[in-house]
């Protein structure tokens, strides 16, 4: 759904900063996402940036598990 969303939205630009690593390691569990999506995505015009702040965003994502906060697919 995510990348149809993306296709059809319009956008030129994905911008994404904490990874899928950073994401499982604390046991959030977005589903598959394959390196083909990307690619497919990037065929079609749209550019994709990766690990933009990443460290910062990872960050972010262990002080909210830190404090507890609700990982919705446990």
């Amino acid at each position: 759904m995510c990348l149809g969303a993306i296709h059809w939205s319009g956008v030129r630009r994905l911008v994404f900063a904490a990874g899928r690593a950073d994401a499982s390691a604390l046991a959030f569990d977005e589903g598959p996402v394959f390196p083909e999506s990307y690619a497919y995505l990037e065929r079609r015009g749209l550019a994709v940036e990766r690990d933009v702040l990443r460290a910062e965003a990872a960050a972010v994502l262990r002080l909210y598990h830190e404090r507890g906060g609700l990982i919705y697919n446990c």
